[in-house]
């Protein structure tokens, strides 16, 4: 089993979430006593969204390169960024730690390829929404082609996801909001969305009916799973 060098703390609770769900893929493909064998730099939040606000990209690149150096030194075979909206710099960290980086977009678009979609929309942070590091990805190796909601739809889902899900706080209002604002991008023809921020999924659940829904993190993590396999089924 390979080492997974899984780089973290944008925010923690996320990476708390990776660390479970790939613990328990392993357990489920090897079965035992097995768990997954992991590596992890967790980062302080705080001064990656200070850097965030601010624009400061190229310093955000170097502390996460930095940090994905340190992976490589103590060992991990390969990376995964345990955050949806830092992967707008995953060419740079890639360069700079020299290992393989597992894009989360991949796992994704294979999925939605496998299940027949071709026209999907994009819910994350705004800076996820407004990358084009899904777009590129989907819609050049997989053939999708991807929505986001309009301007104003975007920073309101951005406020909801920094103000309020990041603390914990789920508001009835803001559940009504985005749920109207999935039957708004359906009725712009996306077949399926895909939840690009784990926070998300605390307002629209896997299960929701209103149009398939496609978790990024349990992707991510699975197919972290399984390269650290060796790509068994």
């Amino acid at each position: 089993m390979k080492l997974i060098g899984l780089l973290g703390g944008v925010g923690w609770e996320t990476t708390a979430i990776y660390y479970r769900l790939l613990n328990e893929y392993v357990q489920r493909d090897l079965g035992g006593h097995h768990s997954a064998r992991i590596l992890i730099h967790s980062l302080d939040s705080g001064d990656i969204e200070s850097h965030r606000r601010a624009g400061n990209w190229d310093e955000i690149g170097h502390i996460l390169g930095e940090a994905a150096g340190a992976l490589k030194a103590g060992g991990a075979e390969f990376i995964i960024l345990a955050t949806n909206t830092m992967h707008r710099i995953v060419d740079h960290i890639s360069t700079v730690s020299d290992l393989e980086l597992l894009h989360i977009a991949d796992p994704v678009g294979a999925k939605l390829r496998a299940d027949g979609f071709t026209r999907v929309a994009l819910l994350g942070t705004r800076h996820t929404m407004e990358s084009d590091f899904y777009p590129n990805v989907l819609e050049t190796r997989y053939g999708l082609s991807v929505i986001t909601p309009e301007p104003d739809e975007r920073a309101e889902v951005q406020r909801i996801i920094s103000d309020e899900l990041c603390h914990g706080i789920i508001r009835a209002e803001s559940e009504f909001f985005v749920g109207e604002l999935v039957r708004k991008l359906h009725a712009r023809g996306a077949e399926a969305v895909i939840l690009g921020c784990s926070h998300i999924t605390t307002i629209i659940p896997p299960e929701c009916d209103i149009i398939p829904v496609y978790d990024t993190t349990r992707l991510h993590a699975r197919a972290a799973v399984r390269h650290a396999l060796g790509d068994r089924p």
